[in-house]
């Protein structure tokens, strides 16, 4: 079967598809909401469904993956406008879900990545890689050679 994170049946990829052994990396999203004050919150608690499944429809229709080996890889082929439209209208949609669900709403949305082993202990800290602006309604990407 397959170790760490991913693990039957709660994973996103097809079965036997993405072997994983112990050199793997393995990653964990989060997103922060910004709001007028600059104060950061934790957005886990405002995803609408669990982590695990708001995470892995992120990860793998949005987002997508940068290893070769892995099922979800073409979605960083389609070019860096394709993934900036795919981003922009997933956050859109989210900001816009936060608004009438939970009645907030935040001047940013920040994403960030940190790296766990297989048991999702830290290793390293979490690292923003971009982030959504509500006014504009527009994804921001820091590492615009990839994504």
């Amino acid at each position: 079967m397959v170790f760490g994170i991913e693990s039957f049946p709660y994973t996103c990829a097809p079965m036997f598809g993405h072997y994983i052994d112990d050199s793997t990396d393995l990653y964990l999203f989060k997103f922060e909401g910004i709001n007028e004050e600059s104060s950061n919150i934790n957005l886990i608690n405002y995803y609408g469904k669990p982590e695990d499944l708001f995470m892995r429809h992120f990860f793998s229709k949005v987002y997508g993956s940068t290893e070769n080996i892995s099922p979800f890889s073409n979605r960083l082929s389609e070019g860096y406008n394709s993934f900036h439209n795919r981003m922009d209208t997933f956050f859109n949609h989210y900001s816009g879900f936060i608004q009438s669900k939970y009645n907030l709403s935040f001047h940013r949305i920040n994403l960030l990545v940190k790296k766990v082993d297989q048991n999702r202990n830290d290793l390293s800290d979490f690292e923003l890689i971009g982030y959504y602006e509500s006014e504009d309604k527009s994804y921001y990407s820091l590492h615009e050679n990839s994504n």
